[in-house]
């Protein structure tokens, strides 16, 4: 049995508004609006509305096993409600741009759940940006899709779960810096941001940097460095991957795979380095146009650029970009590490000093999920990290406008549901109420650890049964958002 949410169609809803009397509207000096300006005017409020409903409109289908829509709903909402204030006066005109951040583990790093839920958001209250991005794959590790670098020198990098707090770690909590004084990064945008026109750098220190076009294209040729390896009893490509901070997909491609299927045993390739050669001889730069707040203008019709030294100096420390548009609507930026804690994050000072300066309007933390997964951990550690970041918050006057979500189900081993899960996710609700964060609880809208099988017999889930494939985050992503636009709408209301 499965349960459909149906509203209005668009174009019942247009028939209906179109019928609504309003044949003489009077504009804001108290004099008859003329009628092209009224059309104007409606055909906005139509487009407006029109996409607030579109999320439902597809009849998303929800199947009983998989979700239990009594759980949907963002509990100590009236924590959100200066944002969704914001809301009324992005809608209204009296602001053109919102910031949301969302912070989090594997599953944000990962690019399909941060991708439906901006783009659910941005369906309804505008696109102002892509938001943060990130050299994920120069870094050796999985990142977005729709935006991809290539560098012809190596770069050092370290996820903040493996440092022990010396390193230089920024607000994409990974340390990614180099020495070579020659370097290039070359940014290549997919046609779905090919609208971005204000590129900002992110560093402590971005007058190392500068943005630059080349006269010809496609000037890094990348290649595949690799080691052997042999497949141990109980491994399966995901582990592997994770093991040597690379991606699924990636040894794949490299060993020419078909499937995820591997067994005990056998040989594969891991790519271990993705090295390039720079052929810049006969290409000549010109720099983009620095506006203010270290930021670049990109002119239309460009989907490739360089990031290249601005001035000699010990080491250059990137900490990401940031792609906005000069359209009204939401700002989006997705900061996720795989395998990280709250604890993670909270070793460097330097991340919260940056996302304090991102001057975000709402945070959605998505944590919980590795915490679940080690056996020293304990509820009392949770709170513990959890007030940390908390405390973290505070310091830097972030307060309010927080949305904590639970982690997704997961199953140990492939085999045993993961309880520990189901307990952290209720802890985390009591966190939420008692320190003024609003909480979506995505593990019992999930039906909790014990439905992962259900999950992954649906094709929704990786066969690690702790990750998701596409559709799974998507059907996630719409749920948050459905939900989220739902409390907004009570709000108004």
């Amino acid at each position: 049995m499965k349960l459909k949410i149906k509203l209005m169609t668009k174009r019942r809803f247009e028939e209906a508004l179109w019928s609504m009397s309003i044949s003489t509207p009077l504009d804001d000096h108290g004099a008859e609006m003329p009628r092209e300006k009224m059309n104007k005017m409606c055909c906005l409020i139509i487009g407006f509305l029109a996409s607030f409903l579109s999320i439902a409109q597809t009849e998303l289908q929800i199947n009983p096993k998989l979700i239990d829509s009594t759980f949907l709903e963002i509990k100590y909402d009236r924590v959100l409600h200066p944002f969704f204030k914001k809301l009324d006066s992005l809608k209204n005109g009296q602001i053109t741009q919102l910031t949301v951040v969302h912070i989090g583990d594997s599953h944000v790093q990962g690019p399909y759940f941060p991708q439906y839920t901006r783009e659910g958001l941005q369906q309804v209250f505008g696109n102002a940006g892509r938001g943060f991005v990130f050299p994920y794959r120069v870094a050796n590790t999985n990142g977005s899709v729709d935006v991809k670098f290539k560098s012809d020198v190596d770069w050092k990098s370290m996820r903040n779960v493996k440092s022990d707090g010396s390193d230089d770690v920024g607000l994409s909590g990974i340390n990614f810096e180099t020495i070579e004084p020659d370097f290039l990064l070359e940014v290549n945008l997919d046609e779905s941001v090919e609208d971005t026109r204000i590129v900002k750098i992110l560093s402590q220190h971005p007058e190392r940097f500068k943005l630059s076009l080349a006269s010809e294209k496609d000037i890094i040729k990348t290649t595949v460095r690799f080691k052997n390896y042999t497949v141990k009893s109980g491994e399966y490509l995901g582990k592997i991957a994770s093991k040597f901070g690379t991606s699924v997909s990636a040894i794949k491609k490299l060993n020419g795979f078909k499937n995820d299927n591997i067994n005990a045993g056998q040989s594969i390739k891991i790519p271990v380095k993705q090295g390039g050669e720079k052929n810049s001889k006969n290409v000549n730069f010109s720099d983009l146009k620095k506006l203010v707040d270290s930021s670049y203008y990109l002119p239309p019709g460009n989907n490739q650029f360089y990031i290249r030294p601005a001035t000699t100096a010990e080491r250059y420390v990137l900490d990401g970009l940031s792609f906005s548009n000069n359209e009204v609507g939401i700002l989006y930026h997705a900061i996720g590490v795989n395998g990280s804690k709250f604890s993670d994050y909270n070793k460097f000072p330097r991340f919260f000093d940056q996302l304090a300066a991102l001057k975000p309007d709402l945070i959605i933390i998505s944590l919980g999920t590795n915490e679940s997964f080690y056996t020293n951990y304990s509820v009392e550690k949770l709170r513990k990290d959890m007030d940390a970041f908390n405390r973290n918050l505070l310091r830097r006057n972030i307060t309010g406008n927080i949305l904590l979500t639970s982690p997704p189900p997961s199953i140990k081993n492939k085999r045993t549901a993961n309880e520990t899960a189901t307990e952290y996710a209720y802890e985390m609700g009591v966190f939420a109420n008692l320190n003024s964060w609003a909480f979506y609880d995505l593990h019992s809208v999930s039906r909790a650890s014990k439905a992962m099988e259900d999950w992954y017999k649906a094709g929704l889930t990786a066969r690690d049964k702790i990750h998701f494939l596409e559709n799974g985050y998507k059907l996630q992503a719409q749920l948050l958002v459905q939900t989220l636009l739902e409390s907004y709408n009570a709000y108004k209301n």
